[in-house]
């Protein structure tokens, strides 16, 4: 199990950052200062933080998007971040790796790849490259990934899927191998997501809590072993997150549901699962959870492979 991007736990977490217009009141060696500086903290905190999910035995982590400050924007164009922070990226991915750490990422929600725009296309494009450059500069594996969604529907489902698909394609390579797609809970169900996913070759995040707010009625169960299919020789990703109330179903709850938990894992019993909880009190929601399913004399021991 792992929680995304912020930790309630302790005060360091690697999503320090500035604005546009905050560095468009300095001159540029000052610009570049600044930036510098929030990058060199987001460090820190991110070797401060690994420290603190390894010590709590959690092993997946998503990293917050903003951990390079405004990496896509024209205001850093002439920043070449990852030349000057090359020594901390192998830092970082030498303690990643020797710990069995795997990272994944979720661009941001302003980052469609079936867009009709070309300008936000263009957009996405540089998004997804950031995140993956990142990656790679960590030096990690192809279970590090970015999550997305399908996008929007444009009043014709069957059109918006082949641009995806479309679209796609032209993703540079160190991109499209760290693409994976995942269910929403209004738009595309998990079963239009599986198809696309077979179709383009790519794998696929169930998220369970959004097949429960948007499907066709489909046994999710009867679709595991296509939805694992996808993921070749990774380890599959999946996102598990309780409602808040009735009235307001699609909202994340603080915290899991632990009987929804265990209903949910029963049926991935046969399978080795990473599971982000999305949840408001993240890694605090982790660990309750974790001290629950054991009142329940259910082994919860963290381990890597």
């Amino acid at each position: 199990m792992g929680y995304a991007c912020i930790s309630v736990k302790t005060k360091n977490n690697p999503n320090k950052k500035t604005t546009v217009a905050q560095v468009n009141k300095l001159d540029p060696p000052a610009r570049l200062k600044k930036l510098r500086q929030v990058m060199q903290a987001n460090f820190f905190n991110l070797m401060d933080l690994l420290a603190y999910n390894v010590e709590n035995q959690i092993f997946l982590y998503r990293l917050p998007s903003e951990f390079v400050p405004l990496a896509t924007h024209p205001v850093a164009a002439e920043w070449d971040w990852a030349k000057e922070f090359a020594w901390d990226f192998q830092k970082a991915g030498n303690y990643i790796r020797n710990h069995g750490i795997r990272l994944t990422a979720h661009p941001g929600h302003y980052s469609i790849l079936n867009s009709d725009k070309p300008s936000v296309l263009e957009a996405t494009i540089a998004d997804f490259s950031y995140h993956a450059k990142v990656f790679d500069l960590l030096g990690l594996d192809d279970n590090s990934v970015l999550v997305t969604h399908v996008g929007g529907v444009y009043e014709d489902k069957a059109s918006s899927l082949a641009r995806f698909a479309s679209n796609f394609e032209q993703l540079p390579e160190n991109v499209k191998r760290r693409v994976v797609v995942e269910n929403d809970d209004t738009s595309f169900t998990m079963r239009e997501v599986l198809e696309l996913c077979e179709r383009i070759g790519v794998p696929m995040v169930l998220d369970i809590h959004h097949h429960n707010c948007h499907s066709d009625g489909e046994d999710w169960t009867e679709y595991l072993p296509r939805i694992i299919q996808t993921w070749g020789e990774r380890t599959p990703k999946m996102h598990m997150s309780s409602p808040k109330s009735a009235n307001d179903f699609r909202a994340h709850a603080d915290d899991i549901d632990p009987e929804a938990f265990l209903t949910f894992v029963s049926a991935l019993a046969d399978y080795n699962v990473d599971i982000i909880l999305e949840c408001k009190n993240k890694d605090d929601a982790l660990l309750t959870l974790r001290r629950e399913l054991k009142k329940k004399g259910v082994a919860v021991e963290a381990f890597t492979n």
